[in-house]
């Protein structure tokens, strides 16, 4: 029978004297009992035992290996379900393994552990609990299991569960399906001794993603973090390597944007790019949120060095590598697109405002064309032209905005690129516009032809579809 037992969270200690009581012994540590007290601490008021718990992800490695062992492994976890004032915020799978690494499958809303700003890839589960139903809206994360998974198993774990509920033509997964699936050239799958870029890039293309690897050496320029941030931006989860460490994590959004910067004059003519007076959006960021497997969900990273108020020991300058899944048949990457947009600006194809603030990032036309219809503040044609023009599944979007109107959330310029178009092709965008003027290409007649529309537009709320913003 599957018991149920309630434990009301009084003070920290409860902990110690009351959770560790009630949950058998094989299932709890002290390192579950010092993570749940530093990280959950009086942020619920009750937990909830749901014992036993039979978990897919943990079976997945307990038939494959944990059941081939001459000491005994049970086949139980259990699940710790988190309230707070009666609100559901999700729960925390323990597992029978070695001390550690007990914190399995856990899927926490964000807002039960955040007191900052943050803007996160959060995805729907579901919980389902004594015959009824719960949502949980989160990013999964797990704690390795040293020997069979490390850390750049568990990351990459985290991004393809995250896609499997996204998208119905991504398919769920366990971590031990993703241990078997690894290519491994010098030796056994366990224990592990690690993975690096290229294999995690191979995973990824098994799960019908077509990943790029970007980084891999250390520059002085913005160049590396601007196209991790345009990746956040476009709601596409990766795994990050840090060096020196020889870690491995998941990057699932940003911090706080720091609008202030736009203040300083100074601040603004070092921010700018050279050739042009445009500002990218990704450097008023100072902060990238992570899943690590050493510390609890929604880490945040600072941009340059750790301090001592830092939720992790790293910060960005130590990222050397990142996976990025991006979606099958795209081809152009951020730095052609950042290219293209420098071109078009010097060659005053627009009027757009003198000083911009850009942000570039990836959206899918459907979500594109539903925001334009839902736009209260986008003018008429403007919607007319975004809605009905063909487009394909996903494209890459440039919006300029003016220092004011970008403090406001306003655009005040749009560039709509197609995404699947060839690294060589000089204009593949599909629709541009400033506050004068609108100019698109019909691809269901002839894509060489360009239309041109005058009217007086008004800037509009920014697109902001693919990250949830937290308080």
């Amino acid at each position: 029978m599957i018991k149920f037992t309630v434990i009301t969270i009084k003070s920290e200690r409860d902990y110690d004297e009351v959770l560790k009581r009630e949950i058998p012994t094989y299932l709890i540590d002290n390192d579950v009992i010092e993570r749940l007290r530093n990280y959950v601490g009086l942020k619920c008021d009750t937990i909830t035992i749901e014992y036993p718990y039979y978990d897919s992800d943990y079976l997945s490695t307990y038939y494959e290996h944990y059941s081939q062992k001459f000491k005994k492994y049970e086949k139980c976890c259990c699940r710790l379900h988190l309230e707070k004032a009666d609100n559901y915020y999700g729960y925390i799978t323990l597992r029978p393994t070695v001390s550690g690494t007990k914190l399995g499958k856990t899927y926490i809303d964000p807002h039960l552990l955040l007191d900052k700003e943050a803007y996160l890839m959060l995805e729907k589960y579901e919980a389902h609990i004594s015959g009824q139903n719960f949502d949980i809206k989160c990013f999964p994360w797990q704690r390795q299991q040293t020997d069979i998974s490390v850390c750049a198993h568990t990351a990459t774990w985290t991004v393809i569960r995250y896609f499997g509920n996204k998208y119905k033509n991504y398919a769920d997964t366990t971590i031990g399906s993703i241990v078997e699936k690894i290519k491994n050239d010098w030796g056994r799958k366990t224990p592990s001794l690690g993975l690096n870029p290229v294999q995690i890039s191979d995973i990824f293309k098994e799960y019908g993603f077509s990943p790029l690897i970007v980084g891999g050496e250390k520059r002085i320029d913005y160049q590396f973090i601007d196209e991790i941030m345009s990746y956040i931006e476009s709601g596409l989860p990766m795994v990050g390597f840090l060096s020196p460490l020889e870690h491995a994590i998941s990057i699932i959004g940003h911090g706080k944007i720091n609008y202030s910067i736009l203040e300083n004059t100074e601040m603004i003519e070092q921010l700018a790019d050279k050739e042009v007076k445009v500002i990218p959006h990704t450097r008023l960021i100072s902060s990238i949120y992570v899943m690590d497997d050493r510390y609890f969900p929604y880490m945040e990273v600072p941009v340059g060095l750790p301090n001592k108020e830092s939720d992790v020991e790293y910060g960005i300058n130590e990222l050397y590598y990142a996976v990025v899944p991006l979606y099958n048949q795209m081809q152009l990457v951020y730095s052609e697109v950042y290219a293209r947009m420098l071109t078009w600006i010097k060659a005053k194809v627009m009027n757009w405002e003198e000083i911009n603030v850009c942000r570039i990032y990836i959206a899918s036309s459907n979500s594109l064309k539903r925001n334009a219809a839902e736009s209260e503040t986008m003018t008429q044609e403007l919607k007319d032209a975004v809605i009905n023009l063909s487009l394909p599944k996903f494209v890459w979007c440039i919006d300029l905005s003016g220092i004011e109107n970008y403090k406001n959330h306003l655009t005040s310029g749009k560039i709509i690129i197609d995404a699947t178009s060839a690294t060589w092709e000089a204009e593949p965008w599909i629709l541009r516009h400033d506050l004068e003027r609108i100019e698109y290409r019909d691809y269901d007649n002839d894509p060489n032809i360009v239309y041109s529309v005058k009217v007086k537009m008004n800037p509009y709320r920014m697109y902001t579809n693919n990250l949830e913003q937290i308080y």
